[in-house]
């Protein structure tokens, strides 16, 4: 391959489309068997930048911006159910057979819906920092959600200067352990998407679906055994937001498994540490085309 191929195939590119009437964007790089990126809560896909040109050189690599989220336009249900419903409507759309699908936080919940969806059509799985993979999360999250608090921030964030910025800057120091290693196009994306109420709204709300008193209102620690497909489950050992021993607990219960414990990273791995994130998922996306789920699991 030639140098400007090369550098052309890992051009990340911005595209739109429009899903079931909903205007849908998403970034997309390289060429080869689907890769299907799907981003935390609240967060744009440009916190797979690092993942997408790092996979572009071997696989077809696309992250979405969820409804409601980034620059997506919101859907009436916004649930991880709901939104693997829309994934697959969105891989249908693109013409996606077979994507091997990689979630971060809510996303790894939505990534788990969408494969327990159709099974036969993921080819691979990878739980980043996974949202539902047990009750344990900062009581921070558990304060934003039952009380007051989450209205508040809502209201003021856009309404002061330099809010947008202060918020996503105190999201990164919580999330990571080295904020500043994490890419210019993250910064700049994430903190126009929270500089408008849509985002903040659809964040709350997610949360006060997915968070209560207790914590984690709905594990999904017991359907991991229904997962044909090989699995990874990446985590970072220092994560302040979900506990890394929720990553043991899930590969014990996943019939495909393999653990990937990150020292010295926080909760925002496909931005702090891309580079160990690809190591990890290299070997799972290794022969994609050749995948196949073990016999006699639902289609």
């Amino acid at each position: 391959m030639n140098a400007p191929t090369a550098t052309r195939d890992r051009t990340v590119e911005e595209h739109w489309t429009t899903v079931d009437g909903t205007l849908t964007r998403y970034l997309e790089a390289g060429h080869g068997h689907p890769v299907l990126l799907i981003p935390g809560e609240g967060s744009v896909s440009e916190e797979w930048w690092d993942i997408l040109t790092g996979l572009a050189g071997t696989h077809r690599a696309i992250a979405i911006d969820l409804p409601g989220y980034g620059y997506t336009e919101p859907i009436p249900h916004a649930s991880p159910e709901s939104l693997a419903t829309f994934v697959w409507r969105f891989a249908r759309t693109l013409g996606l057979e077979r994507p091997a699908l990689v979630g971060h936080s809510l996303g790894g919940a939505v990534a788990v819906h969408a494969a327990l969806q159709r099974p036969r059509h993921v080819p691979a799985l990878a739980l980043v920092s996974s949202a539902g993979m047990g009750r344990a999360i900062n009581p921070l999250m558990i304060v934003q959600s039952v009380t007051p608090l989450g209205d508040l921030t809502v209201w003021l964030i856009p309404r002061l200067i330099l809010g947008p910025t202060v918020l996503v800057l105190s999201e990164a120091i919580a999330g990571s352990l080295h904020p500043w290693r994490i890419d210019a196009h993250w910064w700049f994306s994430q903190i126009l998407a929270v500089s408008t109420p849509g985002t903040l709204n659809t964040t709350l709300r997610s949360q006060r679906q997915a968070v209560g008193v207790l914590g984690q209102k709905h594990p999904l620690l017991h359907r991991l055994p229904e997962l044909p497909m090989p699995t990874l489950v990446a985590w970072g050992v220092h994560d302040l937001l979900v506990p890394f021993w929720q990553a043991v607990a899930a590969r014990r219960r996943l019939r495909r498994g393999r653990l990937r414990l990150l020292p010295l990273t926080g909760h925002l791995l496909p931005l702090e540490a891309p580079d160990a994130l690809l190591a990890a998922l290299r070997p799972l996306l290794a022969d994609l085309d050749h995948a196949v789920v073990e016999e006699g699991s639902p289609a």
